[in-house]
């Protein structure tokens, strides 16, 4: 099993999940992890932060949720970005049964032995088998968000359901962390509401946010993360120093 399983999640959409999942894979592997990045949104659209998709017929993240003595291993591809891999999702993936076993992923995971140092899975919005899945294999969740009210409540749903996998179903999963996004302090909005982030969750929860960065959708174009595209840029800087906090608070 990888020493280190990363969901990346929020239970509302446009958050910045993809753009953290997959910048946050580069930049550890810059750091020397080995990196395999796992795209559970059917949206696909870390794989294509990457440039990998799935062909029909090719084995994808999604076969490992349900039934099925799959070789996770042969549905891995490489990237051009040096220690990372992708495990790619199924675009026309739907949700089959809510009672499936949640911990199918985590044994799946367990077959690759010690192959990867880290494991960054990034989820799809909804509550449902593809992101109960990802929180019984983690260990860690980061939870990218807005600084507005609307997504205020998406945060707290998610750490609901953190709360209730972590007393249930995966005792493991200690670490939670929250990634303000398209962040603008000058706002007095953003700056009430990372004020009641700091008293609800505490400082040390409170991860280094990004800014908003043209360069961080210009790299999707790309296909390739932030820091290749453009390393000069505030958003590559940005996710540097998230991930430095990564490491330094969950000892990666």
């Amino acid at each position: 099993m990888p020493s280190r399983v990363i969901a990346v999640a929020n239970c509302k959409g446009g958050t910045g999940k993809t753009t953290t999942a997959v910048n946050v894979s580069a930049e550890l592997a810059r750091r020397g992890r080995r990196v395999l990045l796992v795209d559970l949104d059917p949206q696909g659209h870390a794989g294509f932060g990457f440039g990998v998709f799935a062909a029909k017929g090719d084995l994808t993240a999604h076969d490992f949720l349900g039934e099925g003595g799959h070789d996770m291993a042969r549905a891995i591809r490489p990237t051009r970005s040096a220690g990372v891999d992708v495990l790619p999702a199924d675009r026309s993936f739907r949700v089959r049964s809510a009672s499936e076993d949640q911990r199918r992923l985590s044994a799946a995971l367990a077959t690759l032995g010690e192959r990867y140092d880290t494991v960054v899975i990034d989820t799809p919005p909804a509550a449902e088998a593809p992101l109960r899945a990802a929180l019984a294999a983690a260990g860690g969740v980061l939870i990218p968000t807005q600084l507005q009210h609307l997504t205020y409540d998406g945060l707290m749903q998610l750490s609901r359901l953190v709360f209730e996998t972590a007393l249930g179903v995966n005792p493991t999963l200690r670490d939670l962390a929250i990634v303000p996004v398209q962040v603008d302090i000058r706002m007095h909005l953003q700056q009430r509401i990372l004020a009641e982030l700091l008293m609800e969750f505490g400082h040390e929860r409170i991860f280094r946010g990004i800014r908003t960065d043209v360069a961080l959708a210009e790299a999707f174009g790309s296909h390739c993360p932030v820091h290749d595209h453009r390393r000069s840029s505030r958003g590559a800087r940005d996710y540097d120093l998230l991930a430095e906090d990564v490491v330094r608070f969950w000892k990666i």
